[in-house]
């Protein structure tokens, strides 16, 4: 895990404070995050703007200050664009080519207020996987955008040696929401032990979410909340941790975060019999790593052969326990910065 940081729209979610969390949503917190959502489309899952809409056009710019939306879409497309992405057509500020006549594939743009952008909150967006769907509505996606369904607490800590690291913790899904509480149905089974489901999700995550070289390399610290995580279907080992341990939330099982030199994994406590064990005793609790970067990597196996110990761990969280990021050497608790990542 890299404590340097790389501050991005990813990151934007982190800055919301208590009273945002508590504010009831209204439709036009719909429409301007879901604006935020298609003008990023690497972050979820590719065509975002159809995804949500059905419409057959693309986004060419979103001005965050004045709230503006600027589309295209083939001239013959118009109309059917203008009625799938706009609540009041004449409202909309089409512009159209300097030619007497429109060719049939000729490119228009029109441009709105993302308060004129028509969003279906019912409408249920799937990202297919081998076995399962992954099935979310538009304000279950700003619930974590909006940190509402993520657990809560400091977002940035300072370290012994005076670095800023991330929580990870802070980007966890809380017990129950929704769209993973259905994905984890999918994959588990109820008549089954945690030892067993848990081992399922874990398979889910390694061999299902692709590791992602690009953000491992990108020269700091990139964290994807666990939806976007799912439509891309892919990430580095911070991502996966906190799908993970989202997807760990939904059943009944107990698990820490584990933070290592260049690296964050899980720690899951049960009865695991693994032949190369890979353990740690943290708080009266033997914690078996699950390196979530290995394909078909079992619970407790050690993957890292002379890379690493269990014990190498240099800060631990256990969600149970609160908030608290604790100092494996020093068994204190790290402070906390009281800023918002625009700060």
């Amino acid at each position: 895990m890299k404590y340097l940081l790389y501050v991005s729209a990813l990151l934007l979610f982190i800055s919301c404070n208590n009273k945002d969390k508590e504010k009831p949503l209204t439709y036009e917190d719909y429409q301007l995050h879901a604006a935020n959502m298609i003008a990023q489309p690497t972050t979820s899952g590719g065509s975002t703007l159809y995804t949500m809409t059905d419409a057959d056009a693309g986004l060419e710019r979103f001005y965050v200050d004045t709230k503006q939306i600027v589309f295209s879409c083939l001239y013959t497309k118009l109309n059917d664009a203008l009625n799938k992405l706009a609540i009041n057509k004449d409202s909309v500020n089409i512009q159209l080519p300097n030619e007497e006549k429109l060719e049939p594939n000729a490119k228009v743009s029109f441009e709105m207020s993302a308060r004129n952008l028509k969003i279906d909150t019912s409408k249920i967006i799937e990202t297919k996987y081998n076995n399962v769907t992954y099935h979310i509505t538009i304000p279950q996606m700003v619930g974590f955008v909006t940190m509402k369904s993520n657990l809560r607490g400091g977002a940035f800590a300072v370290t012994p040696s005076g670095q800023t690291m991330i929580s990870h913790g802070v980007a966890v899904a809380i017990k129950g929401e929704p769209s993973l509480a259905d994905l984890v149905n999918q994959l588990t089974d109820k008549t089954k032990s945690s030892e067993v489901n848990a081992q399922k999700l874990l398979d889910f995550v390694t061999n299902e979410i692709e590791y992602s070289d690009a953000e491992a390399t990108s020269g700091g610290e990139t964290i994807k909340r666990p939806d976007e995580v799912l439509f891309t279907r892919n990430s580095d080992c911070s991502g996966k941790t906190i799908l993970y341990a989202s997807l760990l939330q939904q059943i009944n099982c107990k698990w820490c975060i584990l933070y290592y030199d260049k690296h964050v994994c899980i720690g899951v406590a049960g009865n695991y019999k693994p032949k190369n064990v890979a353990k740690i005793l943290l708080d009266s609790t033997t914690y078996y790593v699950a390196e979530i970067t290995a394909p078909n990597a079992l619970i407790g196996e050690n993957y890292w052969q002379e890379k690493r110990k269990a014990e190498d761990v240099e800060f631990y969280h256990i969600p149970e326990n609160g908030t608290a990021i604790i100092d494996y050497k020093t068994k204190k608790p790290l402070e906390f910065l009281k800023k918002t990542v625009s700060e």
